[in-house]
């Protein structure tokens, strides 16, 4: 004969999933939202980044990392900073 149930008021997950989140995320939250969020991150990432690209906003324009150069010959007439 089996023992009973250790917590008779835990929801088997494949009857009510819903019941089964609530409880862990009240009873081991330590577990549940790491989870969660190893779940959901994954979603978000590759589900909602081209969703908001295509409905809400482009990225935005890289910072420059340098200052462009000018595509010219340079100005030798200037002088005052130390270029004999």
């Amino acid at each position: 004969m089996s023992e009973p149930h250790p917590d008779p008021h835990k929801p088997a997950y494949y009857k009510n999933p819903f019941k089964w989140c609530r409880y862990y995320a009240y009873k081991k939250p330590n577990l549940f939202f790491p989870s969660a969020m190893g779940v959901l991150i994954p979603v978000f990432l590759f589900g909602f980044t081209p969703l908001r690209k295509k409905f809400l906003f482009e990225d935005v324009a890289a910072v420059p990392a340098e200052y462009p150069l000018p595509n010219r010959a340079r100005d030798a007439s200037l002088v005052g900073y130390d270029d004999n």
